[in-house]
């Protein structure tokens, strides 16, 4: 289990002083952080920078472990849900290029009028057309844990059992399934058999927090082991498992970003000492 950041745990930093991958990259790489992932929503021009983030990656020793979409299926126009699928489709030959072979993916969120059992029956579809091309190319789509549609353990495995198909897995949100009134670890147990890829992020109970439970409770973003996500209790669940995959860390605090980062990378480390040490 290596330690591994997303870079969106640097989203308002790129905002702030227009970071691009490469910047985000040479973090990393001052960090001695040999593996990252990276999402379609940080390129400026992807066709330019691509060729250079490649060549940074292999000359600095940096593994990019997966790649992240944003494609939403909910809604009742045709041509919406096509062009979510579109999307998924169009990080096939990025993915590649980036030696990713997980693809981070979502389902939707409810909106309007639309039901539950329709927008699951679109999901459902649009992640069975994608997860058929992403098996035929040797790639893995992961569904990450997120809204009200895909949000507890039990959407999760409903989504994948209908799909069902081995180029779709979960991706394992510690931190989201709290913003469904969801505890990690008792869903990490509902999911295992599923999961494929992890990202750790930590919340507390905070009032006037950016992040707000459906039963209304409020969350703010938190170092690795300072909050109410049970990270330790998961890393030694998953690891007792087998699990081997990158752990992927999605830093959502409020102060400096960088400084954030470096607080959890000490901290998953000193959590990784402890495994070892116990197992």
């Amino acid at each position: 289990m290596e330690f591994t950041l997303s870079m969106w745990s640097v989203h308002r930093t790129v905002r702030e002083h227009q970071w691009t991958v490469i910047d985000f990259l040479s973090f990393c790489h001052d960090q001695g952080i040999h593996q990252v992932e990276l999402l379609d929503v940080f390129w400026k021009d992807v066709d330019k920078e691509l060729p250079e983030v490649i060549g940074y990656l292999n000359q600095h020793n940096i593994k990019a472990i997966s790649y992240a979409v944003t494609n939403d299926f909910v809604s009742q126009e045709l041509e919406a849900r096509q062009a979510a699928l579109d999307k998924i489709r169009s990080a096939f030959p990025i993915a590649a290029s980036l030696g990713a072979s997980v693809i981070r993916v979502f389902s939707g969120n409810l909106n309007g009028d639309i039901t539950y059992e329709a927008a699951q029956q679109w999901i459902v579809e649009g992640l069975s057309a994608a997860a058929k091309e992403a098996e035929s190319l040797g790639l893995t789509l992961c569904l990450e844990n997120h809204g009200q549609l895909a949000g507890t353990a039990k959407q999760v495995q409903s989504i994948l059992e209908q799909v069902h198909s081995p180029a779709l897995k979960s991706t394992f949100d510690t931190g989201n399934f709290l913003l469904v009134d969801e505890e990690p670890l008792q869903a990490l147990n509902e999911l295992l058999p599923f999961i494929e890829h992890v990202h750790l992020k930590d919340f507390t109970i905070t009032e006037g927090g950016r992040y707000r439970s459906l039963s209304g409770l409020t969350y703010e973003g938190r170092v690795l082991g300072e909050g109410v996500a049970q990270i330790e209790p998961i890393l030694r669940t998953l690891k007792a498992n087998g699990y081997s995959q990158g752990i992927v860390l999605e830093y959502e605090g409020l102060e400096d970003e960088r400084a954030g980062i470096q607080k959890c990378l000490a901290a998953f480390e000193q959590m990784k000492r402890r495994l070892e040490v116990t197992t």
